[in-house]
């Protein structure tokens, strides 16, 4: 069986794709009709438009972004030694008592 026609599905090529979808959405926002659109639509379409387009990269790049920090925040948590910082916080409640009273 052949189904269609094979096509190069390599990094590269997929990259460059990816890479002229988000440029032409680049230029699509810097445009007046996205202003204007912005300007008439309503909430729940104007946010539609908004994940559509440049929405969706930024997104992205968030993601990509705070996972990094996720992991370094963690480090410095664990590197700092802080265990003994938590413990004090659970005698801050009112009427609970610490566990060296229990």
């Amino acid at each position: 069986f052949h189904l269609a026609k094979g096509r190069d599905l390599g990094f590269n090529t997929v990259l460059g794709f990816f890479s002229k979808l988000s440029s032409g959405t680049g230029e699509q926002v810097t445009t007046r009709q996205a202003f204007r659109l912005g300007q008439i639509l309503p909430f729940p379409e104007a946010m539609t438009f908004y994940y559509a387009h440049v929405g969706y990269y930024f997104t992205q790049f968030l993601v990509s972004c705070s996972l990094p920090l996720l992991v370094f925040v963690w480090l410095l948590i664990i590197l700092s030694d802080c265990e003994g910082v938590f413990d004090d916080f659970l005698g801050c409640q009112p009427g609970r008592r610490s566990n060296s009273e229990i």
